[in-house]
């Protein structure tokens, strides 16, 4: 195409069109960097709103996920797992083409039972016992699929709560609690439910009992509305069983990435702000490898993958993803071996991501 990209081809179709609606002299057009045009603002492919920095490989771990957006690691063994609309699939290997693949467990998550009409929105959990518990931003209920598979069990608990209390989340993001990490209302072994609105919305899953409670604001005297501003697009816990949750709208008022105490208390965490993180692990360095954007300096929004890095508290680049292959339904997790897998709907893989700093 003569050496245009994208944007700059939909940037010209812009000003032919005007031209020939208007009738205008061309220098007299809008800007179309002033329309918000992706990429008009300049034409220097080094500052057009992507990552441009190869810190991060993207390398092919499994193709025809059928739009997989939740995968998984089993803690008895490290197995990675994934659930599309067709059900679990797994252990997954390098290399399978889950097309091929027939599902073990969770064939009716079409069953109105669970989540009222048929979603390709998932969240998933695995428990010590290798249980999967299976979430939707759609639905308050709930799935539970048995170790060894079968159907999906209805888990009402986040609509019973605890003495009828309901606990009211629909799950955005899923996070097993683990060994010391203990508070009043969050123990080892519980599975954390947060909601995509503030982190206030978020339960906690007492397995062995099938109940959930709701996580109260400890900053909030009892009575009063909880309008604490915690985020909670994706939760993960780090090597060091810290607590962390994103936001995923870009704000320059409030951070992207908060930490979580065992009380529920948030705390932004500096060299944050203006990120927004639809999924991140803490790698053992205690950086944080994030999936998203950020607003740079030069107040260009970048997309892809980059860095947080814990000694300077700033962001680093890592590498480009095109807007189109991105979704905020990626879901990026990490092997106790530090292996870091990620979930593409968008392309229909899971990727490994190897940091290359």
């Amino acid at each position: 195409m003569n050496g245009l990209n994208k944007r700059q081809m939909l940037a010209t179709a812009l000003v032919l069109t005007l031209t020939l609606t208007f009738g205008c002299d061309p220098g007299t057009l809008p800007d179309p960097c002033a329309l918000g045009i992706p990429g008009a603002c300049n034409d220097n492919d080094n500052d057009n709103g992507t990552i441009d920095v190869d810190n991060v490989e993207l390398s092919e771990f499994a193709t025809n996920t059928n739009r997989a957006t939740a995968i998984a690691l089993r803690p008895s063994d490290g197995a990675l797992f994934l659930i599309n609309p067709d059900g679990l699939f797994g252990p997954i290997v390098s290399g399978d083409d889950v097309s091929t693949l027939t599902p073990f467990g969770a064939t009716n998550l079409a069953d109105p039972e669970l989540f009222d009409t048929a979603q390709n929105s998932f969240v998933l959990a695995i428990t010590s016992a290798g249980e999967f518990w299976i979430g939707s931003p759609c639905c308050r209920l709930m799935g539970v699929v048995p170790a060894d598979g079968g159907d999906a069990v209805p888990f009402t608990g986040l609509l019973d709560g605890v003495a009828g209390d309901s606990v009211n989340v629909q799950p955005e993001t899923l996070a097993i609690v683990p060994t010391g990490f203990d508070g009043a209302q969050m123990h080892p072994g519980n599975i954390l439910v947060g909601a995509d609105t503030t982190f206030s919305r978020m339960g906690a899953i007492d397995v062995d009992a099938r109940t959930a409670m709701p996580v109260d604001n400890p900053l909030d005297p009892p009575g009063e509305v909880d309008d604490t501003n915690r985020e909670g697009h994706h939760m993960h816990f780090g090597f060091d069983g810290t607590l962390y949750a994103s936001r995923a709208l870009l704000s320059g008022d409030f951070a992207g990435i908060q930490t979580i105490a065992t009380d529920g208390t948030p705390t932004d965490l500096p060299g944050t702000a203006s990120v927004a993180a639809d999924t991140f692990v803490a790698l053992e360095s205690g950086d944080l490898l994030l999936n998203g954007s950020y607003r740079g300096s030069d107040n260009v929004v970048k997309y892809g993958i980059f860095f947080w890095a814990a000694d300077s508290e700033a962001i680093v680049a890592g590498a480009e993803i095109p807007v189109g292959d991105r979704a905020e339904d990626d879901e990026m997790i990490i092997a106790p071996d530090g292996t870091v897998y990620m979930s593409q709907p968008e392309l229909n893989r899971i990727v490994r991501a190897t940091d290359n700093r």
